[in-house]
């Protein structure tokens, strides 16, 4: 038993979701919609992760600003304790603490030169302000100097042995 095929006319095969969409539009124009749907939709989600990314990074710098501070402070706490710490009342209390007495009298001795001064004749070492107050030494001179404070250092090193 043979059955005949079933005629379908042409007209209901074709478009049919098309024809009888709710909105009425054609098959072009759903595709440039769904397009740029598609298009705004990429679009925002570039946006919203630039913005998400932006707030993040504003979180981080609060929280480094946050963390400047923290130490800005502790810094001045560290200034506050080391200036009690120098302070001459703390220091003479201290003292006092560990068995230190004011002297009675303050008695003050002369030096000879140091070995290393080349006139044995002067019996008091030349004032610092006084090297500072003479002329610059010439090129020459300086070269002279720096022979000298060598010379003396192997001797010494010598001596030290």
């Amino acid at each position: 038993m043979k059955t005949d095929p079933i005629f379908i006319p042409r007209s209901r095969i074709g478009n049919w979701a098309v024809r009888y969409s709710t909105w009425g539009l054609s098959g072009k124009a759903l595709g440039v919609f769904l397009l740029l749907l598609v298009l705004g939709s990429l679009v925002g989600s570039f946006y919203l992760n630039q913005a998400s990314k932006t707030t993040a990074a504003g979180l981080e710098i609060a929280g480094l600003t946050r963390e400047r501070e923290y130490w800005r402070q502790e810094n001045a706490n560290l200034r506050k304790q080391i200036a009690n710490m120098e302070s001459v009342t703390r220091i003479r209390r201290r003292a006092a603490e560990l068995g230190f007495v004011e002297p009675e009298a303050v008695e003050y001795l002369l030096v000879q030169c140091s070995p290393l001064e080349k006139s044995s004749s002067e019996s008091l070492a030349p004032s610092p302000w006084a090297e500072r107050e003479s002329v610059a030494p010439q090129p020459a001179e300086s070269a002279d100097w720096w022979g000298d404070l060598v010379a003396h250092f192997h001797s010494w090193m010598s001596l030290q042995r």
